[in-house]
């Protein structure tokens, strides 16, 4: 039936002024399920896979072991789980089961003990094997991934095995604890699976809510395989396309060609808007109400047996003599625009410094307005060639994707 999601659209300027020059268009989409899906439940296929080596020792492993069953203790019957432990090698604490059995199953939880060094491939193919065990309809699987840090000569293998893991349709949601894992390795297994960037949790006494928001999430989905489809008219050409929510994340330009600009949305959580941020170049138009893009949004109900529905909203806007009229923009719209070139501006800086131990990019007064002063006052150290430490490059990363999340700013 129709009416199981939402798309809506704004744009930066719904009136643009009549030019000899082509402009630029900012237009905002926000796909996400309609109440309609508020009691859709669909059974969890999880299984986390806990980083145990030497370096977990202390209040690091004992939160997660309190994390964890916090997660079996919120499961429903219906739901599996299995839990994979690795150092320098891997095994299974949990097969994956109904979760049925709380209590045994936080019994062997409370026995993981510290031990070992770091070889993150062999607990994600535990886990892997364990996600594929049953063959579970309708199940949203899952791999909730923690370190604490580096793995040692297997980064290819593991970026592989999230490859895999995306064909198998699972995606796998890492988690970094402490200042020493490894970022760029982590987002990769995130984003090559279809899952998320690395969540990174500052303290162990985060543990609990990060790996509760983790839950959370995935009891939401209500919608799978969404795809956001933008088909433009002649004259009109995408430039750049940026996810602003949940978090900030640039799209590949692969995804953008010269009449179309294709998006994998994946799962679409209730309550919790997908949106994409979209740059189009116009070229140059008469006075008049015109089309400029025609957005296509395809998805699958399982738990209805719905596949492939679709649903399109047609992108106008009006080209005016009136200056007046033109001069009026969308400040959501335009604030998300402006956090996601601030995004894309600290994630340069940061990444220069991880490289070369400084950064010669400033960041204009725009830029750094709408970070908060913790981040500032380490990118000041950065710019005046002093060191910051690991946990403040991963907090400053961690932050600035999620700035549009921040809502006091957001609004008029």
């Amino acid at each position: 039936m129709p009416g199981e999601v939402t798309l809506a659209h704004q744009l930066g300027k719904d009136y643009m002024p009549v030019t000899g020059g082509s402009q630029v268009a900012y237009v905002l989409l926000e796909a996400k399920p309609s109440d309609l899906m508020a009691q859709v439940r669909m059974p969890l296929n999880f299984s986390l896979v806990i980083d145990h080596s030497g370096s977990m020792k202390g209040a690091k492993l004992k939160n997660v072991r309190e994390a964890v069953k916090m997660v079996i203790d919120r499961l429903e019957p219906s739901d599996y789980i299995s839990v994979v432990i690795f150092d320098d090698t891997a095994q299974v604490i949990i097969p994956s089961m109904p979760a049925n059995d709380p209590v045994g199953m936080k019994a062997a939880i409370d026995r993981i003990q510290d031990a070992g060094g770091t070889t993150m491939s062999l607990g994600m193919i535990q886990g892997l094997g364990e996600l594929r065990r049953w063959n579970i309809p309708n199940a949203v699987s899952r791999m909730i991934l923690l370190t604490d840090g580096v793995t040692y000569g297997d980064t290819d293998r593991c970026r592989q095995l999230a490859r895999d893991a995306a064909a198998a349709g699972i995606s796998i949601y890492p988690l970094g604890i402490g200042a020493d894992w490894d970022e760029q390795l982590l987002d990769d297994v995130g984003q090559l699976s279809g899952g998320s960037p690395a969540e990174f949790i500052r303290s162990p006494a985060d543990a609990m809510t990060i790996f509760q928001q983790q839950l959370q999430s995935a009891v939401a989905v209500a919608v799978r395989n969404a795809t956001l489809t933008l088909n433009l008219p002649a004259g009109v050409s995408p430039r750049k396309a940026v996810r602003v929510l949940p978090i900030i994340r640039d799209i590949d330009q692969s995804s953008l060609s010269d009449r179309r600009v294709t998006i994998p949305l994946g799962d679409l959580e209730k309550d919790t808007p997908q949106s994409v941020l979209v740059e189009l170049m116009i070229d140059p138009r008469p006075a008049g109400l015109f089309r400029i893009a025609q957005a296509e949004l395809t998805y699958d109900v399982p738990v209805t047996g719905l596949a492939g529905e679709r649903i399109r909203e047609d992108i106008k806007v009006t080209f005016t003599q009136d200056a007046n009229l033109a001069a009026q923009v969308n400040p959501l719209v335009m604030n998300f625009a402006e956090k996601a070139n601030a995004n894309r501006l600290v994630t340069r800086v940061l990444d220069e410094y991880k490289r070369t131990g400084k950064a010669t990019t400033k960041l204009a007064p725009n830029v750094t307005r709408v970070l908060d002063q913790e981040t500032v006052s380490a990118l000041e150290q950065i710019s005046q060639g002093q060191q910051i430490s690991q946990e403040q490059v991963k907090s400053i990363g961690n932050k600035t994707r999620k700035l549009t999340q921040r809502l006091d700013d957001l609004l008029p």
